[in-house]
């Protein structure tokens, strides 16, 4: 079975390997796009600096959303695992992503046993345009909705700050008193959200509404990120670089800026020459660019449309072992292999890229 591809035709990996270093080395301004776990995101950064790239995730919008609450605003957050024991009130805000319901399941059946012992009661705010593709999950937590006809999400939070704070207002909110009385026996409310369903505004005015609660007693908010694996790799580059993902090099310096290095951005501006696409999960097509080169290395058996290079890579805790961020835990983990494959791995295919670059410095990776 073949794992590498030069345009359609299926040659031996060394030789692959070979071809996507001399395009690596004579281009002048490369981009990355990423989607893999720890050890990937790593490689692939550590190449970015090799050669004064920039790189951003398959899912940069989203992503750079929910990092910009923390990079512009800041805001109030506490663990899964206190919002579990300590919380009888939980107020989920938004869509929160399939992969996150088996944690607010494991909730629903539990109750707190630290401090605040009512018995667990469930919200959910939300606006015209939430999807009701959760349902099912609302009905099992017997959660509340709280919403206001024509409302957009980020108008409801607004709405609701502002009822929250006996402010006067034109519209008004289903079971806004019931949500105010159990505000009033709570001792430790949490909100539950995620960046992927509610924009930058959204975020900001649901931490203000947060912060007041707090003059009186005690609040906090759980972020569940849209993408394990998306936040596991802005916290790798955190550490790496001291930025998140859509940084930079210039002059072998880290330079973060969502908006100049959003890599989808560059490739329609043709601010970019090459463009190499990083996804150990597959499933997803680079964006097209027209004149620019694309070096493809994902999950799949057949060479990416387009591409100038292919190689077939494996995918953490499925082709071979791996470490993975864990919203659930809070922090990184460990994956073993779930079917073990003769796919390499990310982190190898770009350790041998780099060893076939001409007269680069050592891969400090």
């Amino acid at each position: 079975m073949s794992v590498a591809w030069i345009g359609s035709q299926p040659v031996p990996l060394t030789d692959a390997i070979r071809n996507a270093a001399k395009l690596l080395a004579s281009c002048r301004c490369p981009v990355f796009t990423l989607d893999t776990d720890v050890h990937g995101t790593r490689s692939t950064i550590a190449l970015a600096t090799m050669l004064g790239g920039a790189y951003d995730h398959a899912k940069g919008q989203v992503l750079a959303n929910e990092v910009a609450l923390f990079t512009n605003h800041g805001g109030m957050f506490t663990t899964p695992g206190e919002a579990r024991r300590r919380s009888s009130l939980i107020i989920l805000v938004g869509e929160i992503p399939p992969l996150h319901h088996d944690l607010l399941q494991a909730w629903a059946t539990s109750q707190p046993d630290l401090g605040d012992k009512h018995t667990r009661r469930w919200f959910h705010i939300s606006g015209d345009e939430t999807s009701s593709s959760h349902g099912k999950l609302l009905r099992q937590l017997k959660a509340k909705p709280l919403r206001g006809e024509g409302l957009s999400l980020e108008a409801t939070l607004a709405l609701l700050r502002a009822r929250l704070q006996h402010r006067p207002a034109l519209s008004s909110l289903s079971n806004i008193d019931s949500l105010e009385k159990a505000l009033a026996s709570a001792q430790f409310p949490v909100f539950v959200f995620s960046g992927g369903s509610v924009e930058a505004a959204g975020l900001v005015m649901l931490q203000g509404l947060i912060a007041d609660l707090n003059r009186k007693g005690r609040a906090s908010s759980v972020f569940l990120p849209a993408d394990d694996d998306a936040w596991g790799s802005a916290l790798v580059s955190l550490w790496m670089t001291g930025f998140p993902l859509r940084t930079g090099f210039i002059n072998s310096l880290p330079s973060y800026d969502p908006v100049q290095w959003d890599v989808q951005r560059m490739i329609h501006a043709k601010e970019t020459d090459l463009h190499v696409w990083v996804s150990g999960r597959g499933g997803q097509t680079p964006p097209k660019g027209g004149k620019v080169v694309l070096i493809s290395l994902s999950r799949t058996d057949v060479p990416t449309s387009g591409a100038a290079v292919t190689i077939a890579v494996g995918q953490a805790g499925v082709d071979h072992d791996g470490v993975a961020y864990s919203s659930r835990i809070g922090t990184f983990r460990a994956v073993q292999a779930a079917t073990p494959s003769h796919l390499p791995s990310v982190s190898k295919v770009i350790g041998q890229l780099a060893d076939a670059l001409p007269g680069r410095r050592e891969f400090a990776c």
